[in-house]
């Protein structure tokens, strides 16, 4: 019978598990794999373990009755890993697991309770999704493909950055819905490209222009400073007079107000975009946000500008 210390400090398979409560059956598997390793075995044959084999396999127990797989156990007795270590990666898997069931817990919401036929249009909507961070990636996608050529790559960044929100941690439901609706218009076969440099005048210069404007612009959101709403209107306008080739004048502002309540009709491929943006990202942004960091953060400053230079708001709730 293996059991009790046999010469020295060696112990046998019986007293770690009479030490540690743990099955017989259980250390001899974490020994065949290695967690466990074997000091010798006695002259009948019985397995032997050293006296660092106790607080070891202890701590083998401790790290499994929190859940933490085999292999990453395996890394830290193997000293791949730090305990420390161990620890941060275990908490990122867990923050990741709970950001897949929140997000899967907004998503069956959005389908509990709704009429039949609004239902299936859920369903499918939501089931072309996959997983948020396929969606973003779609997203990314889309935007690369229809800006225009030539564009610098600082500028292709800060506008993709700006345009493409980042799922959110903690969904709601509309959120979900609208990040699904984002993710068709950038999958749909009718999906539009911007205009490209043989089309317009300095495309470089317009999307600069339009960045820092919408940089003013979420500034004055969140300071409710008149004089940059003001500053950023300028900016906003003036990027559209130039590029097509026009002082920005008043004759030119009422020109470009019709254009875009021209563009506010319901069918606005831009307009479907921004709105549902703007769901995901909220109307105000953060103190932090910037043209330069901050992912979705051109949703509340456009809705802002679209309503001064047009009037009509591009809030969810427009007809």
């Amino acid at each position: 019978m293996t059991g009790g210390t046999q010469g020295g400090d060696a112990m046998g398979i019986g007293e770690l598990a009479a030490r540690t409560g743990l099955p017989v059956k259980t250390i001899r598997y974490y020994s065949d794999i290695g967690l466990l390793p074997e000091s010798g075995r006695s002259p009948g044959g019985h397995r032997r373990y050293a006296a660092d084999a106790l607080p070891r396999l202890q701590l083998i127990q401790r790290l499994r009755a929190l859940g933490t797989p085999i292999a990453a156990i395996a890394a830290v007795m193997a000293g791949e890993r730090s305990l420390d270590e161990l620890v941060t990666r275990e908490l990122d898997a867990v923050r990741e697991q709970l950001r897949t069931l929140t997000w899967r817990r907004a998503t069956l919401r959005a389908l509990d309770g709704c009429p039949e036929p609004e239902r299936l249009r859920r369903l499918t909507l939501l089931a072309g999704v996959g997983t948020p961070e396929d969606a973003h990636d779609h997203l990314v996608r889309y935007w690369r493909w229809a800006l225009p050529a030539g564009l610098p790559p600082r500028l292709v960044r800060a506008v993709v950055e700006g345009a493409v929100p980042v799922p959110p941690a903690a969904p709601t439901t509309a959120a979900v819905l609208a990040y699904a609706e984002l993710h068709a218009l950038a999958t749909s076969g009718d999906r539009r490209r911007q205009p490209q440099p043989h089309q317009v005048g300095d495309v470089a210069s317009f999307y600069s222009c339009v960045v820092d404007a919408c940089a003013l612009a979420a500034e004055a959101l969140v300071t409710g400073c008149p004089d940059r709403r003001a500053e950023a209107l300028g900016h906003f306008v003036g990027a559209y007079a130039r590029i097509g080739g026009h002082d920005d004048t008043p004759a030119f502002r009422a020109r470009l107000r019709a254009l875009f309540r021209h563009g506010a009709r319901a069918g606005s491929f831009s307009l479907r975009y921004w709105r549902h943006a703007l769901v995901v990202t909220g109307e105000t942004p953060r103190p932090s946000t910037s043209a330069a960091s901050g992912q979705g953060h051109l949703a509340a400053p456009l809705a802002a500008l679209h309503h001064q230079v047009a009037g009509l708001p591009l809030a969810a709730d427009t007809p």
